[in-house]
């Protein structure tokens, strides 16, 4: 009876590393797992904002003056152009301040012209709208144009049609990273919230474990960069070090809720 006693005490101390040590594999995993995945996202959300303020700053609508106008008329229709609500900012171009314009850009083009016998250009505004207006931008030209029959609006339609589309795909990212990030917290605070029958719920190895997956995640990442020869460039320009350090200190709060959890 006492050597079965002494058996079965010392099988259970035997097997007790190896649980904890599965425990942690297993801890180590999920939260690796999750990790992987937030810095996909914190990637994919830091270039795709990055690549709409480039196309919303890039965007602008033209409005050629038809035929030759007094240089008091155009300053008065763009101070009415610049209180209309759907319009953040007008700038004139006189004939002469649009080719030069025009030769700082594209010489070439310029020296074209000139050949073509063709030394001026219309005078025209350059229109920056609000994000809103992008979305209707069709519709808020004609209406220019209906207003303003001497001035004939250029602007390219799929440029603007992207400009939205990178906007909606931003906004949705980051609701669902937050609405992604609520959940955990709120799994987190269940977890928390429920009583321990143990003495010691919580472990710091569990801690330990996250805050590892977290570094072993950036770790995949760089290792996936570094053949194509950007990983300088992506450090410097896709990596936020207030994301990362967010990303750290939830991946080691997760691996010490987990660490009490312990449904594996």
């Amino acid at each position: 009876m006492a050597e079965d006693f002494l058996s079965e005490t010392q099988t259970h101390h035997a097997e007790q590393p190896r649980k904890f040590s599965r425990l942690h594999r297993r801890l180590f995993l999920l939260v690796f797992a999750i990790a992987v995945l937030w810095q996909g996202l914190l990637l994919v959300d830091t270039r795709l904002s990055q690549y709409h303020r480039a196309m919303s700053d890039s965007f602008k609508v033209i409005l050629t003056v038809d035929g030759k106008a007094d240089n008091t008329v155009l300053a008065q229709m763009g101070e009415t152009l610049n209180q209309k609500e759907d319009i953040e900012s007008v700038r004139l171009f006189s004939a002469k301040d649009g080719l030069e314009a025009v030769r700082r850009q594209n010489p070439q083009l310029v020296q074209s012209l000139l050949l073509m016998g063709r030394n001026q250009m219309p005078a025209y505004f350059e229109l920056r709208l609000t994000p809103t207006a992008v979305r209707n931008v069709s519709s808020l030209l004609a209406n220019l144009s209906a207003e303003y029959k001497e001035l004939t609006p250029h602007y390219n339609a799929q440029h603007a049609q992207w400009v939205f589309l990178t906007a909606i795909s931003l906004k949705l990212l980051r609701m669902s990273m937050l609405f992604s990030a609520l959940l955990f917290l709120a799994f987190m605070f269940l977890v928390e919230a429920y009583p321990s029958k143990k003495g010691r719920s919580h472990l710091m190895s569990g801690a330990f474990s996250g805050m590892l997956a977290d570094i072993c995640a950036g770790a995949f990442f760089a290792i996936l960069i570094y053949p194509t020869g950007f990983l300088s460039e992506v450090l410097r320009d896709f990596v936020t070090p207030v994301g990362q350090v967010l990303l750290f200190i939830f991946c080691g709060l997760l691996g010490w809720t987990l660490s009490k959890w312990q449904k594996f």
